[in-house]
């Protein structure tokens, strides 16, 4: 039965003196993950109402993990990310994917010289 997971990352670690980056996205994992497949999630979250400043999120290959991720910038996380996970979830269930469950995992790290950093996961798991 093949299985695809739609990953949400939100990575914060400090970088300097009063500096923090803040890394956040989407990913897509799994063999049945498929061109046409992003671009009918890409049409998914095209119907997402952007609001203020924030910037409309599509799925493009990472060269960096060659996985599908679509960043989000701050203002799109503040006013639309519920709109995306709703807009990723009715797609993948018009495609005919199941929505199997969700779990949350987050992961804390503290280095003597840089700091402490957390990354947290929401994984959707999918089945046909």
């Amino acid at each position: 039965m093949p299985h695809i997971i739609i990953k949400k990352t939100f990575k914060y670690k400090p970088s300097g003196f009063s500096k923090v980056a803040i890394e956040k996205n989407f990913s897509l994992h799994g063999a049945a993950v498929t061109p046409e497949l992003v671009h009918t999630l890409n049409q998914g979250l095209g119907v997402v109402q952007c609001v203020g400043s924030a910037k409309p999120i599509q799925f493009q290959m990472s060269r960096k993990n060659n996985h599908y991720t679509a960043d989000m910038h701050s203002d799109f996380l503040k006013y639309n990310e519920e709109d995306a996970v709703v807009a990723l979830l009715d797609t993948m269930e018009v495609l005919g994917w199941k929505f199997r469950f969700e779990y949350d995992a987050e992961l804390v790290s503290a280095k003597a010289a840089g700091g402490s950093s957390m990354t947290k996961r929401e994984v959707y798991i999918f089945s046909k």
